[in-house]
Parts: C-alpha cells; structure tokens; sequence
C-alpha cells in the first residue's frame, strides 16, 4: 500500500517565512503554488495518477517511490485507488528560498479529517510537490493526507483546463 510508500517518500521539512515572490509577467509565486496543489487534488480525484508523477511531484519525490520497486503511478494507484470523495482544502501558504510550505485540510469518505502541510520546491520554475510536512505543533499523518486529497473550494487557482 501507499502508506508505506508515503511514510517513506513524504518525510518533510518546512520553509516558514513568507515571501510572495513574483516578478513583473505571468502569475505570482502564490498562485503558482495554489495551482499546482489544486491540480494535485484534481489528480487524485480523477485518479490521474501519470499526471500526478508526470507534473507534480518534485523529481526526488519520484525517485524516492520508485526505490521501493514500483513505478511511481502504480504506488499511487495501489495506494490511492480505493479512496471516495476525497477533498484538499488549501489554508495558507509560505514561500521561501525557492521552498513553499502548504497547509491543508483533506478529507475523504471514512477517513478521518487531516490537517497538514505539502513542501514544494522550484524545480527550474516548475513548483513541484516534495514531501508532506506537520503543520507546527501537529503531527504528520504521512499515510492518511495524500490518499485524501482531492478538491480545493478554497484556493483561487484554476483547474487545469
């Protein structure tokens, strides 16, 4: 199952300070980061878990999973595959150094509610998923958060027509 894969791959560490970034074109830092993890909750609903491997994790990410001897969008789908109505909500987001730390609540039909936190990185001005990082003073639920992600009602980022 995942959870073994995701207690292994999305250990985390967090940026903390809050740095808007942006330059003169094109959308902020910001958004940039609310977009990527709004596309990862739409993945995870429609089970498109190439697109997940493929744009939105972070390449180390990727490695990680695949260490443990399955292509990354078998580990997604062995572990995501049996998850109903899961949704991701998006509550703040840091960005520094070229690190973004989100939080967000996920929930999924009989799973209990979660509230942690996605890294991600710049990967050569691609925002990339990292790891899974506990909010401060939070545990991490490392197996729980990434099989319950799935829509984001808080975030302004398009949906990835």
């Amino acid at each position: 199952m995942l959870a073994a894969v995701a207690a292994l791959a999305l250990g985390g560490c967090g940026a903390d300070e809050e740095n808007p970034g942006g330059g003169g074109t094109g959308p902020s830092a910001d958004q940039q980061v609310r977009a990527v993890v709004a596309k990862f909750g739409i993945a995870t609903r429609q089970k498109d878990y190439q697109e997940i491997c493929d744009r939105l994790l972070a390449d180390a990410l990727v490695q990680k999973i695949e260490d443990v001897g399955l292509p990354c969008e078998a580990a997604l789908q062995r572990g995501l595959g049996d998850v109903r109505a899961p949704t991701l909500e998006i509550n703040e987001v840091s960005i520094s150094h070229g690190r973004a730390l989100v939080s967000i609540h996920t929930t999924a039909a009989g799973q209990a509610p979660s509230d942690d936190a996605l890294q991600l990185v710049d990967e050569g001005g691609d925002w990339k998923i990292a790891s899974l990082a506990a909010p401060s003073g939070t545990p991490t639920t490392a197996a729980t958060t990434p099989a319950t992600t799935a829509t984001t009602p808080t975030t302004t980022a398009e949906k990835g027509d």
